[in-house]
């Protein structure tokens, strides 16, 4: 700066110390003095393109004036029609202003301007005091690296221009010949890589990223996108690598904290860390969308669903106004506008996230606004319609669900998530069958996904295939060897085998992956419980509520326990908890309606069994409790014969209410119908205790 000063006062006139002066304050950040000594320059020297390309540069880098750019440039090609620095950075702000076929023309009329056959940069030496005086072949040497080096600029850019309109194959190829003619720039290789993520090529987006930062290590962004790749391949340990590496190098982006999250959820099954990730996320940027829903999703897994529903509300309000995205939709402008288009897919996946949620309230028509409105956001989007098919199936509307699940599946045909949510839809009505169906078929098109294995294991498990359930966990924990969900269901299977060594030891391991893990406390609990052992199986009952205290599974579980072991004063206290948080769930009034009647308390169970009917129905269980209680207080014979009449119109062998029947048949002195009620139970169970005595031979005894 000095020199150039000094240079300047002796020869105010000479063009060329304003443009160096100039280059020297743009290296150092001082635009606003380049860009005077620029206009000085242009001023002195008005033929000359170098000025005129370096102060279209700082207008668009630094001041945000497209235009002025624009003008600066189209006049050095005025000048000079190959100017392939002129080309190439009008063709950056025509990309800038989202004029991307513009810029393309650009970009290709710079790449015209180049030498055929332009070979790649090569190595330049030192001088020693012989090739000092060879000058020629030097400066030849130096501008054919000049060339090359522009050229590998021009063709990276056009790559970024074919990328932004997702042509692919034309952006590769010109990474491809970036490349070749500057391969010591990490820049194409990364542009490449993320070309072949697009086109779903992760080995050759991995080995470019690879390549990318060998070349330059330390950049942020290439190790994100090899950690994207990483977990569409499965190496989830990779991932989480790339992504801890994104997290150190630029510690205040809220991007790889999401990303490090959804592999904890979605791979590992470590929702404490997920949750943590995305709190991280958050407190950087409370505003950051997919955050809040990908940790709504991960609250919703833990069973924590008012949390779950409190951040897809946010989320939904932080993007505009669903009132304005549904009018840009309709205008037809998210083609149009990238940004809208991004914008109106995370609302409508809030939307969706959030219906899934209300299903788990047992509210199905809020639910079903919600995929509606997510639908008119994005028609094209199937899980909406996997959602409204879910909430249909709970509701009992059969046709209309498979009707809209079905539809999904046409509109993602060949996608696993798709088969892999119409699978979930069916898991949680316990149609099992179509359910394992769906997960096969998921895994048929991506065998790499451990959660399709472990909620397959436990649809299976429900159909007492507990040996392939074992075999699907076993396959989970090859692919993600640390995953605690894995763990914790193929522990649960081994306690349905009775082979409880193994269960403890997969439990106990799920614990220490993830100690403050409720569901893996509730799942130990299970097996401690069947194992007999009720006094731990309570400790882990408590240690799981104190994890996650509006769990009603977790209330229900323990008030099932604490039933058995006959405190039925406890039991009804978490079974008020549990269905103050599930109002809808019969199985808790059932279950509370038993432990009534077990304190003598017949009118309160019948309440409960009324409510459990009025919930299903179809309960042939609630239907043969009532009939037995009402048979006991002895004041509704009539009353108590129809339940258990309904109960066998259900279930016509259903030793239960056969002997229900025998019992009010001997307390009204109706021997022949009591004999008869008790022998047809004896048909389904010879050797039925309660119908044999007091039963049948009770009533011998009296007549």
């Amino acid at each position: 700066m000095r020199i150039f000063n000094e240079l300047i006062i002796g020869a105010p006139l000479n063009p060329y110390y304003y443009t160096q002066r100039g280059v020297v304050y743009q290296t150092i950040g001082e635009a606003d003095r380049a860009i005077l000594d620029f206009s000085d320059a242009i001023r002195l020297a008005p033929r000359e393109t170098f000025p005129l390309i370096n102060r279209g540069v700082l207008l668009y880098l630094r001041k945000d004036n497209n235009e002025g750019a624009i003008a600066d440039l189209t006049a050095a090609l005025k000048l000079k029609p190959c100017e392939i620095a002129a080309w190439a950075n009008r063709g950056i702000v025509q990309k800038r202003k989202g004029e991307i076929d513009k810029a393309i023309a650009d970009f290709t009329d710079g790449i015209k301007c180049l030498p055929p056959n332009l070979e790649p940069i090569r190595e330049t030496r030192l001088p020693d005091a012989i090739t000092s005086q060879l000058s020629g072949p030097q400066q030849q040497m130096a501008e054919r690296n000049r060339l090359a080096q522009l050229g590998a600029f021009t063709y990276f850019q056009r790559g970024l221009a074919y990328y932004d309109k997702t042509a692919y194959d034309k952006s590769i190829a010109d990474f491809t010949e970036a490349i070749r003619l500057n391969p010591g720039d990490a820049s194409a290789y990364v542009g490449r890589g993320a070309a072949y993520m697009q086109k779903d090529d992760m080995e050759r987006a991995i080995a470019d990223f690879n390549e990318g930062i060998r070349l330059s290590p330390g950049q942020a962004f290439v190790h994100l996108q090899r950690g994207i790749a990483y977990h569409r391949v499965g190496e989830s340990d990779k991932a989480l690598d790339d992504y801890s590496d994104a997290i150190k190098l630029t510690p205040r982006d809220p991007t790889p904290y999401v990303n490090r999250g959804i592999v904890y959820y979605t791979k590992k099954g470590q929702y404490e860390a997920a949750i943590d990730d995305f709190s991280k996320a958050l407190q950087l940027n409370p505003k950051e969308v997919n955050a809040l829903i990908n940790r709504g999703i991960t609250y919703r897994q833990r069973g924590e669903t008012d949390k779950a529903l409190g951040d897809f509300s946010n989320a939904i309000s932080q993007g505009l106004r669903t009132a304005d995205i549904l009018r840009l939709v309709n205008k037809g402008e998210r083609g149009k506008d990238p940004e809208l288009a991004k914008t109106a897919d995370q609302v409508a996946h809030a939307y969706y996230q959030r219906g899934m949620a209300l299903i788990d309230k047992q509210d199905y028509e809020a639910a079903l606004s919600d995929f509606d409105t997510a639908m008119r956001i994005n028609p094209q989007d199937p899980r909406p319609l996997l959602g409204r098919g879910a909430a249909n199936l709970k509701k009992g509307e059969t046709q209309q669900a498979v009707a809209d699940l079905d539809e999904a599946i046409k509109l993602a045909p060949g996608l696993a998530f798709a088969y892999f949510e119409r699978g979930t839809a069916y898991h949680a009505v316990d149609d099992f069958r179509h359910a394992i169906a769906d997960y096969s078929e998921a895994i048929r098109l991506d065998p790499k996904d451990p959660i399709t294995f472990i909620n397959r294991g436990m649809a299976l498990t429900y159909v007492d295939q507990i040996d392939k359930a074992l075999s699907d966990f076993d396959t989970a924990l090859k692919l993600s060897p640390d995953n605690v969900n894995a763990y914790i269901h193929r522990g649960f299977a081994y306690a349905l085998k009775r082979d409880f060594p193994r269960a403890m030891a997969d439990i106990d391991e799920a614990i220490r992956l993830a100690p403050t893990s409720a569901p893996a406390h509730f799942y130990r609990a299970q097996i401690l419980a069947m194992q007999g052992d009720g006094k731990r199986a309570i400790g882990d009952y408590d240690q799981a509520l104190k994890l996650d205290p509006k769990n009603p599974r977790i209330y229900a579980s323990r008030a099932a326990l604490l039933n058995n072991m006959g405190d039925y004063t406890k039991a009804i206290a978490d079974l008020n908890e549990a269905i103050k948080l599930r109002p809808r769930e019969p199985i808790a009034y059932l279950n509370r309606g038993v432990a009534h009647f077990s304190m003598g308390q017949y009118d309160k169970a019948i309440t409960d069994y009324d409510e459990v009917l009025k919930l299903d129905p179809q309960s042939v269980a609630a239907y043969s409790n009532r009939c037995m209680t009402r048979a006991i207080v002895g004041r509704d014979y009539p009353g108590a014969t129809a339940d258990c009449n309904e109960a066998l119109k259900l279930r016509p062998n259903d030793p239960y209410a056969h002997d229900n029947l025998g019992l009010i048949y001997l307390k009204q002195g109706q021997w022949a119908k009591a004999i008869e009620a008790y022998t047809a139970s004896l048909k389904v169970e010879p050797q039925r205790a309660r119908a044999l005595w007091p039963g049948r031979g009770e009533v011998q005894q009296r007549r």
